[in-house]
């Protein structure tokens, strides 16, 4: 709980200070348009007692409306496998945001995120019960 406790104080603490670097920022749903790069690495825990190590490196694309498609290579407790994915994101004024993803193996996952760096960064963490699981995308 407390390696849990501060994980989140930490990613707290850099996604604060990296939106306070863009603080004209102003954002719409057009600033989550485009195509990203992303990486999320962290730890799944199915049940009390066990963690299993996650990571995945992939790319996907938010059209005018929010629709997120894209597909990774995830790896977890060191097996490999590519997923496809499908969902929705919407972003406030201020630059935060958050994101459905309907996955091809995983299944749903929600996202929390800001937008920082000109918007073309994007710092996300997962908030599903049982996950510690954090990363970024960036706009290609």
């Amino acid at each position: 709980m407390r390696v849990l406790c501060l994980t989140v104080l930490t990613l707290t603490l850099v996604v604060s200070s990296r939106a306070g670097a863009d603080n004209d920022a102003h954002c719409t749903q057009a600033s989550l348009e485009g195509s990203w790069g992303f990486t999320l690495s962290g730890t799944l825990i199915p049940s009390a007692g066990v963690r299993l190590p996650v990571a995945a490196v992939g790319t996907f694309a938010i059209d005018s409306s929010g629709s997120v498609s894209g597909g990774d290579t995830t790896g977890v407790d060191g097996t490999i496998f590519p997923e496809t994915f499908t969902g929705t994101a919407t972003v406030n004024p201020h630059c935060t945001g958050s994101a459905m993803i309907i996955s091809s193996v995983l299944g749903v996952s929600h996202f929390d995120f800001v937008l920082t760096t000109k918007r073309k960064e994007i710092l996300l963490i997962r908030k599903d019960l049982g996950t510690v699981i954090f990363g970024s995308a960036q706009q290609q």
